[in-house]
């Protein structure tokens, strides 16, 4: 900044002279603040505005154009403590008589009680009732069955109790260990015989075990995930009862191969080689398509398979931007608003699918190659015989590639030397994920099929099935009832059983759910019928009716005492001077004055008052007769100044119109069609307006009431204008500083040249 002297030889206060010179031409930029401030109060108040009516938009008129608002039933029941009945839209309405004769329960078993006192305590180790341990567990193995599910539970050596509740809860059912009861408590998961469940023992026999390991070993099932292990058990589960060479065994040695190589080509540290994933993966585009698209699925669609309303809000706006006329030829060519839509909305995810899956093929296959060729300690060891040398030369090498590939991944997911790599069909080098897996498949058979066909003399030794009484359990089957070995007691799954109207029906749940009735059973009827009535329920549906109105009022009001509000003319938004010199109270006050008369006259928010006024005083034919709200004493007050508030006559609640003649109420329980009728088609009427009213266009946004596009574009304007009156007001104060420095560097000159004239002359 450039030394400005100030009045040091004029005497005069050049700092005080700027200022004011600059506080008249800082007018304009003190305008174009105050518009900008009005303008982001006004956006702010439309704002608060905006969402009230699309709430009400959304919440009440929406709900009430549609007829099954007003189809709101009831129920009365004879014995309440029996039952609670819920009649949907569809129930008819009649009497009913109902006979509970039992309620559905879980099967439940509650063990005896032992000697643990930690969940981190061996099944084995723990003594039996006579005190010694129970040694008579180890490799035994409980059946599990849970409905149609059948899962098997191995006893071993360092199994822990909380080890036991894990596995019986991935079978399926809610098991615990209470260390203060110091019992296990084990029960269905849902109510009903379907759900019941049974837990028997048998012995493990050691071929059985052998066969086991040896089809977790050719799989690589300690190297699994949990959710692998998972497919692997039920598949194993399934092979123990299938037999060999059946559709079931086929399915479960598929899904055995799949765990098997999603495994292995997962996880690093098993010993896959980094190139033999990118030559895996490298032509396998169309297992990232798939991976793709189930990621953009969860992205862009609802559960069910419907585009999500994001998605078609999106497209919906681009729906409005088109022509009439090309609105109407889509029309002609029978293309729906919402086929056009969707339409859309599938085009752009099936683009997105495309990219993703480019993407993550290209980067998944640079990522490996980028990293280190071989793991030679894992290589050299893939084939006999083959040096790290050989391995690296035929990787890298063209024409030998393919049979070294194939050796190591033959050695890799074989279960053995008896394979001949060579002659593996589909090892050649760039096996896409089918192929590898066929692969995996017939190299596995082999042990599939040696577990599959043990005897079942040999799968299960005998047992006598009192193993479990030493932790506080026994067999229990889905039959069971009451007091068990080894101090437990079960209560056996029940269904709930009702006779309605004589006809005898079942549920698996405590409720039961039949002709658009849900039955919620809370006791018995011991053979004696209860009974039901279900009506309309006009007490529910007038409240519907005035919530809404209620709803309609409170908006209406506001928009009318906005566009009638007195005029702040010749206020303006205060300078941070102005607030200081004022209390916080007197500020909210001037600010509250301004902000309230922003919409005084506002034709966005006159149009939209109109377009609803209009729509609720529609009037609709019903019968060959003209109806209004009117006709159901629904009537707007004789006061002006409410601005268009509509009234019930005869609501209680209101202490004006209490005392005219309820039509509604006598319409509703009298002609509850003519009611209908005549509503959804007025708040049918208001929703079209009010969507009107909201549409996109060049100057405001989809679902907004007011010019937001306008009022941005206007506030960055001011923006724009406020900077450059800045920097002119900067060039305009520099220059006057100019001015009065020349000024006081000639008067310095000339008092130097008078002093200098006055020393001449003697003076």
């Amino acid at each position: 900044m450039a030394i400005r002297m100030s009045g040091l030889a004029s005497g005069l206060d050049t700092e005080a002279i700027v200022g004011a010179l600059m506080s008249a031409q800082s007018l304009k930029k003190t305008k174009l603040s105050n518009a900008k401030t009005k303008l982001e109060w006004k956006q702010t108040k439309w704002q608060d505005l905006n969402k009230k009516l699309y709430k009400l938009y959304t919440e009440q008129i929406s709900k009430l154009q549609l007829s099954s608002a007003y189809k709101t039933k009831k129920a009365t029941v004879s014995d309440p403590t029996k039952a609670n009945v819920t009649p949907g839209t569809s129930a008819a309405n009649g009497s009913y008589t109902l006979e509970i004769e039992s309620i559905a329960k879980s099967q439940y078993l509650t063990g005896g009680k032992i000697s643990a006192t930690k969940t981190s305590e061996k099944l084995v180790e723990l003594k039996d009732r006579n005190g010694l341990p129970c040694v008579d567990l180890l490799n035994k193995e409980l059946e599990v069955k849970v409905g149609n599910k059948t899962s098997w539970i191995t006893i071993t050596s360092d199994m822990t109790i909380a080890d036991f509740t894990s596995k019986l809860n991935s079978a399926g059912l809610n098991a615990s260990y209470d260390t203060t009861q110091q019992r296990f408590f084990i029960s269905s998961k849902d109510s009903g015989v379907a759900n019941a469940f049974s837990i028997t023992t048998s012995s493990v026999s050691s071929d059985e075990m052998d066969a086991r390991n040896a089809l977790k070993s050719a799989v690589g099932y300690d190297k699994m995930n949990s959710a692998n292990k998972a497919i692997v058990d039920s598949a194993m589960a399934t092979l123990r009862t299938s037999g060999t060479n059946t559709d079931e065994y086929n399915k479960a040695l598929d899904s055995i191969a799949k765990a098997s190589f999603e495994s292995k080509n997962k996880i690093a540290e098993d010993g896959a080689t980094t190139y033999v994933k990118a030559k895996l993966y490298a032509g396998n585009y169309a297992n990232f398509k798939t991976a793709a698209e189930a990621t953009l699925k969860s992205d862009y669609y609802n559960d069910g398979g419907t585009i999500k309303d994001e998605l078609l809000t999106e497209y919906k706006e681009n729906y409005n931007t088109l022509t009439a006329d090309d609105k109407a030829q889509l029309g002609a060519n029978g293309a729906s608003e919402d086929a056009y839509v969707a339409w859309r909305a599938q085009t752009a995810y099936e683009e997105a699918v495309e990219k993703k899956a480019d993407s993550d093929t290209v980067s998944y296959v640079n990522e490996q190659m980028e990293k280190s060729t071989v793991k030679a300690d894992i290589m050299a060891a893939s084939y006999s015989g083959m040096t790290e040398t050989e391995i690296r030369g035929g990787i890298s090498a063209t024409g030998a590639a393919s049979d070294v590939i194939s050796k190591a991944m033959v050695k890799y997911y074989g279960t053995g030397n008896d394979v001949d790599p060579i002659t593996v069909e589909g090892f050649d080098g760039t096996s896409l994920y089918g192929s590898s897996q066929d692969t995996l498949k017939s190299q596995i058979s082999t042990s599939v099929y040696n577990y599959a066909s043990i005897d079942s003399t040999d799968r299960n030794g005998s047992s006598s099935g009192n193993e479990l009484s030493g932790i506080g359990l026994a067999n229990v089957t889905t039959t069971s009832d009451g007091t068990l070995s080894g101090g437990a007691y079960v209560m056996a799954a029940s269904d709930s059983k009702i006779k309605l109207n004589g006809a005898e029906l079942t549920s698996s749940g405590t409720t039961v759910s039949a002709n658009g009735l849900s039955i919620e059973l809370t006791g018995l009827t011991n053979g004696e019928a209860i009974t039901f009535s279900v009506s309309t329920d006009v007490d529910a549906i007038y409240n519907t009716i005035k919530t809404a109105l209620t709803e309609y009022n409170s908006v209406m009001k506001e928009m009318y005492d906005a566009y009638n509000a007195d005029s702040a003319k010749g206020y303006e938004p205060l300078t941070s001077e102005q607030k200081e010199a004022m209390t916080d109270e007197d500020v909210k006050l001037w600010e509250d004055k301004i902000k309230n008369s922003l919409l005084r006259n506002d034709t966005n928010l006159s149009g939209v008052m109109q377009a609803m006024r209009s729509a609720m005083q529609s009037q609709i034919e019903y019968n060959g007769k003209n109806y209004s709200l009117a006709s159901f004493g629904i009537m707007t007050s004789v006061n002006y100044l409410e601005g268009g508030q509509y009234h019930i006559y005869g609501d209680k609640d209101d202490s004006t119109y209490a005392d005219m003649t309820d039509k509604l109420r006598k319409a509703l329980e009298e002609d509850p069609d003519a009611v209908v009728n005549v509503l959804t088609g007025v708040f049918g009427k208001l929703r079209s307006a009010m969507s009107d009213k909201m549409s996109a266009s060049k100057v405001s946004s989809t679902q907004t009431f007011y010019s937001d596009i306008k009022m941005k574009n206007d506030i960055k304007d001011y923006e724009e204008q406020i900077k450059e009156w800045e920097d002119k007001l900067a060039d305009m104060e520099e220059a006057y500083y100019k001015k009065f420095t020349a000024m006081e560097t000639a008067l310095a000159k000339l008092q130097s040249q008078q002093s200098s004239l006055s020393g001449l002359f003697g003076n």
